[in-house]
């Protein structure tokens, strides 16, 4: 592939008229390629403005899948988007950019007793928030977006908030995260494998996880999303799929 100025690898495929309409043939989703849209979608709240390969807004969590697949098959990389409120520029890039705010939104699943939600990627904070204030419970990673910033990306960004040190960071308040590798397995899959091979599996996947924690890999989730694996180690990533939520501050 080429390079820019600055070393980096481009597609050379920016609003691939071919890619789109193999990607609209296999998903319900929006399929946004058009210039005005790629437009939209190449700045965010940094100074940084770079313009997608194409965007799609995916309504379920197998149109991400498929995406995936597609992308995967392509050669293209793919960058999962959230509220665009990072002021580092994580969200704009010479990718497919899916945004999960519009539909994958949802929480799935609530346990009051334990404290804990499973919940899409493109939740918004408050929204959240609002649905746990009828318990007495709040996620208390409150960043000053919150109005804005969703979930999957205050995941891949290991978020604080002004309360980090007495409730933590994301890490400490993400008990799990689902998710499918750039290679189409997902984790879940991928450490059974690694576990039935007995003892020697198992170091395997603690080894695994580990390099993981070290790289700066991009994957998507159905239950929250992450951009990179840089800020977690596996005590904090791999669990049974839920979010840990805390009681709110006196």
């Amino acid at each position: 592939m080429p390079r820019d100025d600055y070393g980096l690898r481009a597609t050379g495929r920016i609003g691939d008229e071919k890619l789109a309409k193999r990607i609209s043939g296999a998903i319900s989703g929006r399929v946004l390629f058009d210039p005005f849209s790629r437009g939209r979608y190449a700045t965010d709240a940094s100074f940084y403005q770079i313009e997608p390969v194409g965007v799609v807004v995916p309504e379920t969590a197998d149109d991400t899948r498929a995406v995936i697949d597609i992308a995967r098959d392509e050669g293209m990389p793919v960058l999962p988007r959230g509220g665009g409120t990072s002021q580092c520029g994580q969200t704009v890039g010479e990718a497919i950019v899916l945004d999960t705010s519009k539909h994958m939104n949802r929480v799935l699943e609530f346990d009051a007793s334990s404290r804990t939600a499973r919940v899409e990627p493109g939740i918004v904070l408050d929204r959240l928030n609002a649905y746990l204030k009828p318990h007495g419970l709040w996620f208390p990673v409150d960043v000053s977006t919150s109005s804005r910033a969703t979930i999957g990306g205050m995941t891949g960004n290991n978020s604080c908030g002004s309360r980090s040190i007495r409730y933590g960071t994301m890490r400490d308040n993400v008990r799990a995260i689902d998710a499918i590798l750039a290679d189409f397995a997902s984790v879940d899959e991928m450490f059974e494998q690694m576990i039935a091979l007995g003892p020697a599996g198992v170091a395997a996947a603690q080894g695994f996880s580990l390099r993981l924690w070290q790289s700066r890999c991009i994957y998507y989730t159905p239950g929250c999303m992450v951009q990179s694996a840089t800020n977690y180690d596996s005590s904090a990533t791999f669990d049974d799929g839920s979010c840990y939520i805390s009681s709110p501050p006196t």
